[in-house]
């Protein structure tokens, strides 16, 4: 029986050892996803178009530049810790409805949100 163990362990490891990079999985241990989106009002009708700069809560340079697709979201992997989400372009024909900046935290197992809020014509 330890020796099936031994064997299939090793199998194992070989055979992670031979997957291409990021195949084995799309998020290194300590990161996770952090998702934006943009919606009018009342009507949760998705925002194209809002660009979003990524930053750390401690300040610094941005991280990326995230803009809302068709749904009104856009998520990307970061590495775990605290982010300040701010809008830094809005479509024309819209204006913002709420603050231009929101704090998350990324964690494993979570999906934090920065949302956004617009009135559009």
């Amino acid at each position: 029986m330890r020796n099936t163990l031994l064997v299939t362990s090793v199998l194992g490891a070989a055979l992670l050892a031979m997957l291409p990079a990021g195949a084995a999985g799309a998020q290194a241990p300590g990161d996770g996803p952090l998702k934006v989106q943009a919606t009018t009002g009342t009507d949760q009708l998705p925002v194209t178009g809002v660009e979003v700069g990524i930053t750390t809560c401690a300040a610094g340079p941005v991280l990326a530049t995230l803009t809302t697709g068709g749904d009104g979201t856009v998520t990307q992997t970061f590495p775990n810790g605290c982010y300040q989400a701010q809008v830094t372009s809005v479509p024309s024909g819209c204006e913002l409805a709420s603050i231009a900046y929101v704090q998350v935290n990324v964690a494993p197992d979570t999906t934090p949100v920065a949302g956004f809020q617009f009135r559009c014509a």
